[in-house]
């Protein structure tokens, strides 16, 4: 009973801090899709790097949402074995579908920081800034793995909860 409250709350904070995330990315690309474009229209001339800013924030604002999406249960379900099942049935295939989608994001969370490494060791000098932006795939994938190990534990409803009370 503790444990699912831990759970529950560990994913309520990370929520949090996601959207936090995905809300300031956002904002940025908006002031810099605005400034990129006065810049163009008035000055004849945009911010340095200001393109590759935006395509880094672009993933800033999908894979934070991605995490969000998957706390929500509002993520893409590619179990078409649950699609035509009962309640019950889904709960109970809920927990192996989701350890294999966690399994899989902790694969992709390798890779990711296996590439990143690769880029930040042979970035130049000047656009370090830009490896640090690439920073977001292996914490994404590894913030995804996260959220469906815990929602293969939080299928499990918990009686201390004021909506699960007899």
């Amino acid at each position: 009973m503790i444990f699912l409250r831990a759970c529950r709350w560990l994913e309520h904070v990370l929520t949090r801090v996601e959207l936090g995330t995905a809300m300031l990315a956002f904002s940025a690309m908006l002031v810099l899709s605005l400034a990129d474009i006065i810049g163009r229209n008035l000055f004849h001339a945009t911010l340095p790097g200001g393109d590759l800013v935006l395509r880094q924030l672009v993933l800033w604002v999908a894979l934070p949402g991605a995490a969000l999406a998957v706390a929500a249960q509002r993520h893409l379900h590619l179990d078409p074995a649950n699609l035509a099942a009962r309640p019950a049935w889904q709960k109970i295939t809920a927990i192996p579908f989701n350890l294999m989608a966690a399994l899989v994001c902790a694969l992709l969370t390798q890779a990711a920081w296996a590439f990143w490494q690769d880029e930040w060791r042979y970035q130049s000098a000047d656009a370090v800034w830009l490896a640090w932006l690439g920073l977001i795939l292996p914490v994404a994938f590894g913030l995804l793995a996260l959220h469906f190990l815990l929602r293969a534990v939080l299928v499990f409803p918990d009686s201390a909860r004021p909506d699960h009370a007899a």
